[in-house]
């Protein structure tokens, strides 16, 4: 918990900047790419990270939509929600490179 506004921006400030993404640009081109990928190559970027508090949503048809990183009031990561979590490792996943 944190004691003002102000606090809880720097916080959030410093989780992000401690985040490293995958390439999603190679993810992207990868035959058969899975939600378990996804979360594979993001726990492998960002030891500590447990795959439980990776959470991902997708499209109905497939198409990543956003990353949810889970973390406990005490700004460590945390199991996500099962909604939060989204679907299971075996998912077909698609994302979008751009025009």
């Amino acid at each position: 918990m944190v004691a003002s506004p102000q606090k809880y921006f720097r916080v959030s400030a410093i989780l992000w900047r401690s985040i490293h993404w995958p390439d999603a640009d190679r993810l992207s081109r990868r035959r058969d790419l899975t939600v378990g990928d996804l979360r594979e190559e993001f726990v492998a970027a960002n030891r500590g990270w447990p795959r439980e508090a990776v959470g991902v949503q997708i499209s109905r048809t497939g198409w990543l939509r956003e990353v949810q990183l889970c973390y406990g009031k005490d700004f460590r990561p945390a199991r996500c929600g099962a909604r939060q979590f989204g679907p299971a490792d075996s998912a077909p996943l698609k994302i979008w490179r751009g025009l």
